[in-house]
């Protein structure tokens, strides 16, 4: 296949191949959603793919020196290509189940730098995950036939790793120079520098994000007992956090329970309907964070109102609620 016959086989098939970039790309998304992400926080830069350049793709299939394809067009596998970009490794791991486990392609981990890290642990250098996607049976997307054999190279990426490729990848890796030894020994301690900032980063989320509440799971009890209460879904916002925070020493693992108790006695039947009625009325009645409010003001009335973090008013009108006076001692 001469050059002049591979680019009119090209851009007959290049709807097919951005189809399948596409179709590639909306799945994760999709499954990332059903995970509960919000792409718009958990993807840095919009996911989307695209399609190699003509020019790029001939000087690949032809003219790159230790490329030597017999079947330059089919050999080719990045003619179309997606990337993911997260913040931390942990994330990225969390895209590589989801791309294992998907039933609708085939995957190729052309490139993984945790097996790299194992082959060479000494060795620091450009990273990133790398699959190749085909899918499993053929597929037709808006009447576009997609065969078993179209590619599609699927990068994933954290934030700095991005950063790292965007600055040094074309210059160094692809450069058609030699590079002089110097300019490796940087690149590599800024990979090393990438690795351990990650480290921190994992950190530092793991102790921002994971506390006794998460431990023992109280949120998420909670809002399954405001539902079963209220038939209300119970929306969490940043006043419930600032609340969780002050008051974290009582979070254990018997605090759901008690608070669970507490409702199914019959003298606390009618709170569930004092929620419904007052939803519209304050922020807290929203929230499944109401019920720990109300057990705190019967079993620990005098510290809640001495830390509250709020102003009084806000917390009056559940008092009022359980015939509480919150200004006597």
């Amino acid at each position: 296949m001469n050059e002049t016959e591979f680019i009119d086989k090209w851009n007959l098939d290049k709807p097919i191949y951005q189809a399948w970039g596409d179709y590639i790309v909306d799945t994760l998304s999709q499954e990332l959603k059903k995970k509960g992400k919000n792409l718009d926080i958990f993807l840095k830069i919009p996911a989307k793919c695209r399609l190699k350049d003509d020019k790029s793709l001939i000087d690949k299939a032809y003219y790159r020196p230790n490329k030597n394809y017999d079947d330059p067009y089919n050999e080719i596998e990045d003619k179309v290509g997606a990337r993911l970009v997260v913040l931390l490794l942990a994330d990225i791991k969390e895209i590589c189940d989801l791309i294992e486990k998907n039933q609708n392609w085939s995957f190729d981990a052309c490139k993984h730098f945790d097996e790299d890290k194992e082959k060479e642990p000494l060795l620091f250098t450009y990273q990133s995950v790398h699959y190749i996607l085909r899918p499993k049976k053929e597929l037709n997307i808006d009447g576009i036939k997609i065969s078993t054999s179209i590619p599609c190279e699927l990068q994933i990426r954290t934030l700095l790793q991005h950063a790292h490729s965007e600055l040094t990848h074309d210059a160094i890796y692809k450069s058609k120079r030699t590079v002089k030894p110097k300019v490796h020994r940087t690149v590599a301690k800024s990979m090393a520098l990438i690795e351990t900032t990650d480290d921190f980063f994992t950190s530092v989320t793991k102790d921002l994000n994971y506390g006794p509440l998460e431990e023992h799971g109280v949120l998420k009890r909670l809002d399954g007992l405001y539902l079963s209460l209220t038939g209300i879904e119970s929306h969490t916002q940043k006043s419930s956090i600032v609340v969780w925070d002050e008051f974290e020493q009582f979070v254990d693992a018997k605090l759901f329970d008690n608070i669970q108790r507490l409702f199914n006695k019959p003298e606390y039947n009618y709170l569930a309907n004092t929620i419904k009625e007052n939803y519209s009325n304050n922020n807290f009645y929203q929230q499944s964070t109401v019920l720990f409010l109300y057990w705190m003001l019967i079993n620990r009335k005098q510290r809640l109102l001495k830390d509250w973090p709020f102003k009084r008013g806000l917390l009056e009108p559940l008092a009022v609620d359980l015939g509480i006076n919150t200004w006597d001692d």
